[in-house]
C-alpha cells in the first residue's frame, strides 16, 4: 500500500494541472516542493516578478504617461531596488496564496523540501531540518522545470554576475549593465534597466534580436531601445568575463572590451 496514488515533483503550472487533474478524479496526491518555490519558477523567478517589475518600471519612470504629459514626466526621480522589490514581493506572496488554496480546495498535500528518489516508488524528501522523510507513491510525475543556462567558464557570484533569475534580486539599479543575450528574456531586462538610467549593452551572436519576430517589429523596438541609450553588439560573442570587486569587465572574442557593474546572462535555459 503506498502513501499516495500520485506524487508529483514540482509545483510549477504543469505540476498543479497534473495534480488538480488526479485529484479531480478522486486519487491520493501530493505535490513535492522547496519552501520558497511554491508555484515553481513562473511565480518566483520567471514570468510573474518579470511582468511585475516591467509594470512598475513602467509606472514609475512615466514611460506609459509621456505620450499625455510629455517626454520628461516622471512619477519618482531615484527609483530604488526597494520600491520594485516590494511591488514584486507584493504580486508574488497573493499568488503563491492562490495556488496553495486551489491545492487545498482539492485535498492535495504539499511536502516542503528536496526529494531524492530511493527507488521506483519511494521519496527521500529533505526539509533542511537535518531529518529526512520517506514517503512513496504508485505513479510519480518529475515536473521540476529548468533553470537558467550558466556557461562552466563564468564566475556567476548572483551581484556582479548573474542570470535571468538572480537579476531579480540585485541589491541596487546598477550604472552600467552587459546583457548577454537577445533574445525574449535578455531584451525584456535590457529594457526595464535602460528605462531605469542603467547604460546597457546587448551582446549577441546572431546577427539581430528576436530573429522570429517580423523585421517591422524588430527595427521599431530597436529604435526605441537607442532612443534609451541601449548599445548593441550584433555578430559578437563573449569569449570571458572577469569579475572584479564592485564591478566585471566583458571580453570579446573581437578583442572588445566592456566594463559594467553588472553582467547579465539571458542564453536560454
Amino acid at each position: 500500500m503506498y502513501d499516495y496514488d500520485l506524487l508529483v515533483l514540482g509545483s510549477g503550472p504543469s505540476g498543479q494541472k497534473a495534480a488538480i487533474a488526479a485529484a479531480k478524479l478522486g486519487r491520493r496526491v501530493a505535490i513535492v516542493d522547496r519552501r520558497d518555490m511554491l508555484g515553481g519558477v513562473c511565480i518566483n523567478t520567471g514570468t510573474v516578478p518579470s511582468k511585475t517589475l516591467r509594470e512598475a518600471v513602467l509606472y514609475l519612470t512615466g514611460l506609459s504617461q509621456r505620450d499625455l504629459y510629455g517626454s520628461s514626466y516622471r512619477v519618482k526621480e531615484q527609483i530604488t531596488v526597494s520600491d520594485l522589490a516590494a511591488r514584486t514581493s507584493h504580486v508574488i506572496t497573493r499568488q503563491t496564496d492562490v495556488i496553495r488554496n486551489q491545492l487545498a480546495r482539492n485535498h492535495i498535500a504539499m511536502l516542503t523540501g528536496t526529494g531524492h528518489f530511493t527507488d521506483a516508488h519511494s521519496l527521500s524528501i529533505d526539509d533542511g531540518s537535518g531529518r529526512d522523510t520517506k514517503v512513496t507513491a504508485d505513479k510519480i510525475i518529475i515536473a521540476a522545470g529548468t533553470r537558467p543556462a550558466r556557461p562552466d567558464s563564468v564566475d556567476f557570484d548572483d551581484r556582479t554576475i548573474v542570470d535571468s533569475d538572480g537579476v531579480i534580486n540585485l541589491d541596487k539599479v546598477p550604472r552600467s549593465m552587459v546583457v548577454v543575450g537577445a533574445g525574449v528574456i535578455g531584451m525584456e531586462y535590457a529594457s526595464m534597466f535602460a528605462a531605469l538610467g542603467t547604460k546597457v549593452t546587448v551582446v549577441e551572436r546572431r546577427d539581430k534580436m528576436l530573429d522570429f519576430c517580423d523585421e517591422e517589429i524588430i527595427e521599431s523596438l530597436k529604435y526605441h531601445l537607442r532612443d534609451l541609450s541601449v548599445t548593441f553588439r550584433f555578430g559578437e560573442e563573449v569569449a570571458a568575463v572577469e569579475r572584479h570587486q564592485t564591478a566585471a569587465l566583458c571580453i570579446l572574442k573581437s578583442g572588445k572590451k566592456i566594463a559594467a557593474d553588472t553582467v547579465m546572462y539571458s542564453a536560454g535555459r
